[in-house]
């Protein structure tokens, strides 16, 4: 049962109910994963908020101890500051009871609990996509991205991105060029504008009402690392397909696609580079493994989401038939299958050493041999669980991880000590 799911559909919630909301995600304890099982258990914010220790401690992956830490965090919350705060930087609060809530959000396993806002969210930009890549991105990568998100844009298609710079930046002025609409997914409370080089093109897009900037982080949350790998589930879980223009193959944007081709059940597109070019071996990577479909001109990805009736002239036969097919009917991988995200044997070889990241080295030292679900890794690393998927996705491209299939995970001893190393 998703966040929405668990309340009345309303088109403005109460100012109680908005609060309640907001104070689940300033909660310290409280992750999307946790969020949910607490709403299944107790159905509503605010039965949330007046449960007891008790009560919260029987909730399947609560426990005493976090039960304990949630009743004393949920004490020192002063949401009334944060209002005063948005209203000063004009910025705008939304929760899943919201008509402006994004539908997709409510079908992921991991929805944010409100969402900060300026500009608009339209019904329109139901029908989105996600355009993401290297921030040290080619001419090539910068040229096509802007091609791309302008060519869509031009027929109705939402462009959301990161906003960060390279591929992303060129994405959303791609948009704009065409006069349609783009939203933007900051890494960092709006109170923050990054990259500052972007604050002209963040505010057109809010002065010219072509789209949004959001972000699910309060005013003064400042752009720190750990802060970007979560925001990806947003950007994928407003699109009904990603794709990546330009990646290598420790990208972040390989992190996007794994999201929307395994969990979210979202179609990945790749565009291909130069074959020599180290900037393109991501994206290659997902077109030779099967993860992501070839693309080599909009039309191939109006096709793909079954948006041919926006094909000028008039799809053909084969796009008719391709139209049949609904967003995110990916087929999913089976136990037989290889891993679409270890690194091919061509890369291993010359594969430099790689350099964990604190979070990353929090999760490898949880493990002593056995395989480890994302609940347990969780629990035992103390890291938020969009925190854990986002690393996870790093550590298994980079052959420092093996997912089973089960979806447990477990070291691979030989790329670990030979690989390895911390930042």
């Amino acid at each position: 049962m998703s966040a929405a799911d668990s309340t009345s559909a309303a088109s403005e919630p109460s100012p109680q109910r908005l609060a309640a909301w907001m104070m689940l995600s300033l909660c310290n304890g409280i992750g999307p994963v946790l969020l949910r099982r607490l709403l299944d258990a107790l159905h509503t914010p605010e039965n949330i908020l007046s449960a007891s220790i008790r009560q919260l401690a029987e909730v399947d992956g609560i426990g005493q101890s976090r039960a304990q830490a949630i009743a004393r965090g949920r004490e020192q919350i002063d949401v009334n500051a944060v209002f005063a705060d948005c209203q000063q930087r004009h910025i705008r609060i939304i929760c899943p009871d919201h008509a402006e809530w994004p539908p997709g959000l409510t079908r992921i396993p991991d929805p944010p609990t409100v969402l900060y806002i300026r500009g608009k969210i339209l019904r329109d930009d139901m029908l989105a996509l996600g355009i993401v890549g290297a921030r040290r991105c080619t001419l090539y990568g910068r040229e096509q991205a802007d091609k791309f998100a302008s060519a869509l844009a031009g027929v109705g298609v939402t462009i959301v991105s990161g906003g960060a710079r390279g591929i992303d930046t060129a994405a959303h002025s791609g948009a704009l060029r065409a006069g349609g609409r783009t939203i933007v997914v900051q890494g960092c409370g709006l109170g923050h504008c990054y990259p500052q080089e972007n604050a002209e093109l963040y505010d057109r897009i809010v002065d010219e009402d072509r789209g949004a900037i959001i972000s699910e982080l309060p005013p003064d949350q400042p752009p720190l690392p750990e802060n970007f790998p979560p925001r990806n589930r947003i950007i994928t879980g407003m699109s009904l397909g990603i794709l990546v223009v330009e990646a290598n193959l420790r990208s972040g944007s390989l992190i996007t696609a794994r999201l929307a081709a395994d969990d979210y059940a979202r179609e990945v597109f790749a565009l291909p580079g130069r074959v020599d070019s180290a900037a393109s071996s991501g994206t290659h990577h997902l077109i030779k493994t099967g993860a992501a479909a070839l693309v080599e001109s909009v039309d191939d990805i109006l096709r793909g989401l079954g948006q041919t009736d926006l094909i000028h002239p008039p799809a053909d036969e084969m796009a008719a038939e391709m139209s049949k097919r609904r967003p995110g009917r990916r087929r999913a991988a089976t136990p037989e299958e290889p891993n679409l995200y270890a690194p091919s044997a061509a890369t291993e070889t010359h594969t430099p050493a790689m350099q964990l990241t604190a979070p990353q080295q929090r999760i490898v030292a949880c493990f002593s041999g056995e395989s480890l679900d994302v609940d347990e890794l969780c629990a035992t690393s103390q890291l938020p669980p969009a925190v854990i998927m986002a690393e996870l996705t790093c550590l298994e491209i980079s052959g420092i991880l093996r997912r089973q299939p089960d979806r447990r995970y477990i070291l691979n001893p030989e790329t670990t000590t030979n690989n390895a190393r911390p930042a």
